[in-house]
This record gives structure tokens, C-alpha cells and sequence, in this order.
């Protein structure tokens, strides 16, 4: 397999800069992809590739099909950029004030791009139906890929795959995890409702503040008490806000922060019980609350099959595989897995001989070594013949 992958991504390597630095070049925020999606289009048509209308916004869907019995297969690359300026001084740097590919997003698209073309090209490889999706606004709530699962971009994949680039992992480390990949995450915020009044007579006033102060003593012990203590989880009191003068007892005072684990069931418990809390604490001292909770994108959690897939085919390919601790940033790769089995890994594209001095993800001296996105053709293509040849 090794020497056949490498000679038909080769081919397309000229095809995969172009794409790379034309995306780069041209950034745009998420939801606002527009640009990017007519590009994204433009190219699939020209393809031969069938482009579903079906799901609207800027998140582009490309589905070909080889007319022979077989699987459909999903690969997933997002397309969005961040609010960074650019300062890498790269000749195809940013164009766009203030907007930046600072994620690898670009390296993402540009690799899908190219993989499709390379299977347009070479029908031969073809069995089944393989689902291109080039999904908007991963970076920004809601995110893209739950209204394409709402929408049915899911109902008739039998597998999906998506690739992250990573700028501080050496060039070609592929990496990923059986299970959780990443953490779901929850955001709260509580107003504590009092009753204003002058410093001096506290006793006419009701005083939310060190009511909020018992709000979030008690948030940090939630998790003490309702999480198995073998779970990695934070429960995170970041901000309180409330009252500006000495002598003013305020009305009112504010305090939030974010919840992240890998169990998405212990999300929708904590944020239960921190409702009930909040209203009891408030009821006994004399005041009300209303409380807020979002639960953001779920845990990523990979299944066995197909990661252990992705990391046979990083072995025939002689790229180095290591599992890692899984990460308490999100991912909204993870609707695609509470729909269908799949995996998401890691490729490092970092120079291996610079990796310390790499800059990270969402910096704007975000970037990545070239030969890598090379690397991630091979295993998109690598991990497609062996998940064809697995749901055979």
C-alpha cells in the first residue's frame, strides 16, 4: 500500500499547495465562509462531483459515487478562520485585516479538496459513495456540524473520518485515541437578584454579593459530589460581577464560568444540580436567581473499529502512531460520532526539528510545515482503501 499511496498523492501535491495557499490567502470568520464555500463548490463541479444542495448555509457537501455496491464513507474538513492578524510574513499570507487561517482549517480544506480530486481521477478506486463534507464554523457556537446532522448529512454514512493538523507535534506523528478525543463543554451564568440599598443599612437592603460568594463555593464542590472521581472534569467559577462603590449595596450580581468532561451525560447532571443549588441558596437568603446553561459541543469520542483502522493505515504508510491524553478543548467533530461510528485524529506538522519554537493553534504566528499536508493526502486516502475494504 505504501508505495502505491505515495505515488498517486505525489501526483496531486501541486494541485494540494494550490488549494492550500489560495485558502490561506483568504480567510473568513465562521458562518461567513462565503468565499470559501463558492471556491469549495466551484471546484467539486468541476470534479465531475455532485454537490447536495439540500443542506444550505456555507457548509458545502460533495458526494461521489462509483456506480459499484459498497459503503459510504464520510470525510469531514471545516473551513472556517479566526479573529487573529496575520503576522507570519508567509507570501501567501492573509489578505483579510484582522482574519487569520491561525487552526489549520485551510490545511484541512485544501487536503479534502485534493483527495477528491485525486478519487475523481482514479474511478477504479472507487466502491460505494464517498461523502465530502466541508463544514462551516467549527471555532464559533452553535457550530456547523450540528445543523448538518439535524439536517440528515449523517442518515445514510456508514463511517465518517476527519484529520486535525497539529502544529506542535513533529511532522507525520499521527495521533489518536480509542474513546474520548476531546471534552464536551457547558457554560453558565447566574444573576443573583437582591435588593439594593445604601451601605450603612444593610438590614433594609438584601445583599446578593456574599450570597454569590456562597454560589460559588458551593460550584466547586458540585463536582466532588456528583462526579466519579476517576473522571477527568473542571467545573470552573471564572467571573463574578456586581456592585462598583463602597456604600451602594448593588441590586444585582452576576458570576459564571465553564464546565468541560468527557462524559456528556455528567454535563446535562452537573447542570441540574447546579440549577436546584442556585435556587436554594438564593431562597435562603432572601433572593432569586436565574441561571443560564449551554451546553456546547459534546464530548469527542472515537470509536474502537475505526480508530484502530486509521492506525493500521498509519503503519503501512511508516507514519509513527501514539494515543495521548485526551483534550479538554472541543470539537464539534463529536455530533458526527454520537450519529455513526468513526474516528478523528491528529497529523503533527510541525518542522521536527523545531518543534518547541512552533507557534500554537490560534496565534498569529500560526504555521505549519508544507510536507505535512502532503502527509495528510496519504492518509486520507490510505484510511479510505482500508475502510471500503473493512465494511465490505
Amino acid at each position: 500500500m505504501k508505495d502505491f499511496v505515495k505515488k498517486l498523492a505525489a501526483d496531486y501535491k501541486p494541485l494540494l499547495l494550490t488549494h492550500f495557499h489560495h485558502l490561506h490567502a483568504h480567510p473568513e470568520l465562521s458562518f461567513e465562509e462565503y468565499e470559501t464555500s463558492a471556491y469549495i463548490k466551484k471546484s467539486l463541479t468541476e470534479l465531475g462531483i455532485r454537490v447536495l444542495e439540500e443542506f444550505g448555509g456555507t457548509s458545502v457537501v460533495g458526494l461521489l459515487d462509483s456506480g459499484r455496491p459498497g459503503p459510504t464513507i464520510a470525510f469531514r474538513a471545516d473551513i472556517d478562520a479566526l479573529p487573529v492578524q496575520e503576522e507570519t510574513g508567509l507570501s501567501y499570507g492573509s489578505v483579510t485585516p484582522g482574519v487569520m487561517h491561525a487552526c489549520g482549517h485551510d490545511s484541512h480544506t485544501a487536503t479534502l479538496l485534493s483527495f477528491a480530486a485525486l478519487l475523481a481521477g482514479h474511478p477504479e478506486l472507487g466502491k460505494g459513495r464517498v461523502k465530502f463534507i466541508f463544514q462551516c464554523a467549527e471555532e464559533k457556537l452553535p457550530g456547523g456540524a450540528k445543523g448538518l446532522c439535524e439536517n440528515g448529512v449523517m442518515d445514510d454514512v456508514d463511517a465518517i473520518y476527519g484529520l486535525h493538523c497539529a502544529a506542535k507535534k513533529p511532522l507525520g506523528e499521527i495521533v489518536a485515541n480509542i474513546g474520548p478525543h476531546s471534552a464536551c463543554i457547558g457554560v453558565y451564568e447566574v444573576t443573583v437578584h437582591g435588593k439594593g440599598g445604601h451601605g450603612s443599612s444593610p438590614h433594609e437592603a438584601v445583599n446578593p454579593v456574599p450570597v454569590a460568594c456562597l454560589l460559588a463555593a458551593a460550584v466547586n464542590q458540585l463536582l466532588a459530589e456528583k462526579a466519579n472521581p476517576l473522571e477527568k472534569a473542571v467545573f470552573t467559577v471564572s467571573y463574578i460581577r456586581g456592585g462598583e462603590y463602597p456604600n451602594i449595596i448593588p441590586a444585582d450580581v452576576t458570576l459564571g464560568g465553564n464546565l468541560r468532561t468527557f462524559n456528556n451525560a455528567l454535563t446535562q447532571t452537573l447542570f441540574e444540580q447546579l440549577k436546584k443549588t442556585c435556587e436554594g441558596i438564593c431562597a435562603a437568603y432572601g433572593c432569586t436567581c436565574d441561571v443560564t446553561t449551554i451546553v456546547g459541543y459534546p464530548s469527542t469520542v472515537n470509536t474502537e473499529a475505526e480508530t484502530l483502522l486509521v492506525r493500521r493505515a498509519a503503519e503501512d504508510m511508516g507514519y509513527p502512531w501514539k494515543t495521548t491524553e485526551p483534550k479538554l478543548g472541543g470539537e464539534d467533530f463529536s455530533y458526527y460520532l454520537l450519529e455513526k461510528p468513526g474516528s478523528f485524529f491528529d497529523i503533527g506538522m510541525a518542522d521536527p526539528e523545531h518543534v518547541e519554537e512552533a507557534a500554537p493553534h490560534h496565534n498569529c504566528r500560526f504555521q505549519l510545515d508544507e510536507r505535512g499536508l502532503a502527509i495528510a493526502l496519504e492518509m486520507e486516502l490510505a484510511v479510505y482503501l482500508k475502510a471500503v475494504e473493512y465494511r465490505q
